[in-house]
Order: structure tokens, then sequence, then C-alpha cells
């Protein structure tokens, strides 16, 4: 196993760092991961792993389903990038590579942790709308996924930023923290469970009264 994961064959190089600090839901990441891996089944993959499939794209039907046809070039991305407000990032000469894990890591390089992770939550939602077109036949027009993108990221953030500021702003005197008893005061632990077993449930509770005349911390 530590000889398969340090193997030169394996390792792509990249800046998998800049995917991993992305702001975006783990999912999100995640998809950036596996298709930068090349491990989406893309029908160009599919292809390339032996499974018989038509290669055309499901969305557009014009060209041949890759990476950087489905997410960059297919008609219904280019516009999903416009509608999510990140054209910018699209048409960036910067991210023009030949392939597109190339241009997810120049992203990554490149621009901030939130672009990155409005980027990955855009490319998430296309591929969960390309699985819906190939499997239901339900397709969102352009406009909507781009707003979805634009909503969901925005409450992502919202949340993650006030969970972050929440435990940051947690002081000393905000954790409970155990205190002994003064001399010759009795302490009472106490548990409790409640089981269901064959004889039926039933709840158990267990007290441990400890008296001490010193104690050591």
């Amino acid at each position: 196993m530590r000889y398969l994961i340090g193997s030169d064959k394996y390792h792509v190089m990249g800046n998998w760092n800049g995917i991993w600090k992305a702001q975006a839901p783990h999912k999100a990441r995640h998809l950036l991961w596996r298709l930068c891996r090349g491990c989406l089944p893309t029908r160009s993959r599919l292809l390339e792993r032996r499974v018989e499939c038509t290669l055309n794209c499901p969305m557009c039907d014009e060209e041949i389903e890759d990476e950087l046809h489905i997410f960059f070039r297919c008609a219904l991305a280019r516009d999903s990038w416009s509608a999510a407000g990140l054209s910018a990032v699209l048409h960036n000469a910067t991210y023009q590579q030949t392939n597109a894990m190339d241009r997810i890591f120049a992203v990554c390089s490149n621009e901030s942790s939130d672009i990155v992770g409005r980027v990955a939550m855009l490319l998430w939602c296309i591929w969960q709308n390309r699985n819906d077109k190939l499997w239901n036949e339900n397709v969102q027009m352009r406009r909507q996924i781009g707003r979805h993108v634009f909503d969901a990221w925005n409450d992502w953030y919202s949340v993650h930023k006030l969970q972050s500021n929440n435990v940051s702003g947690t002081t000393e005197a905000d954790l409970v923290r155990w205190e002994k008893p003064a001399l010759d005061w009795v302490k009472c632990n106490v548990d409790d469970a409640f089981v269901l077993d064959l004889e039926g449930p039933r709840w158990d509770c267990v007290f441990a009264i400890i008296m001490v005349t010193s104690w050591l911390v």
C-alpha cells in the first residue's frame, strides 16, 4: 500500500491544496478532485475503459463529450458561467489550457479560495444537470443553473462563515471546565443508557458515590 500511494505512476502534479482549500461544499471540491484525477464518467472516458456508448454530448449533441467540453465549451456550460457571474474567469487568457485539469489547477493557483469555490459549485451544478438530463430527461435552463449556483454558494458561504465566527469567538470563559470539589464534599457520578434487547426496552442507571479527603490535579 505504501508503495502504491508513493508511486510516480499514480501521482498527478498540480495544485491539489488549492482544490481542498476552496470555499465550497465538500461535494463540489470532491468533483474537482475527480475531474483532475480523470475519474468522471464522461462518454469519452467510458470509451477509454471499453464501455460502448455514444460519444456526443448529451446536452448539445454536437461534439464529443469530454471534461473540457462538458464544463467549458458546451453552449449550455458557457451560458451557465455567464449567468453565475463567472464569465470573466471562463474567458481569462490565463485559463485557456487544452485540457480541463490544467485549467482547474490554473484557476486554483491564480484566484482566491472564494472564486475557486464558486467555480467548483458551478461545475458541480453543471455535472448534476448533465446527469439529470441523461437519466431523467430533465434539464434546467442555463439561467436557472447560473442562478442556482449563485444562491447556493452564497447560502453555504454565509452559514460557513457564521459557524467559523462562532467557533473563533468562543472565549475561555465560555468553556465548561471541571473543577475539583471542596474537601469533605461528596461527589456523585451518574451515567445512564436506554437499551433495547429481546426482553424489551429498559433503562439502566449507574451511580458512583465517592468520598475523598484530598484531590490530585
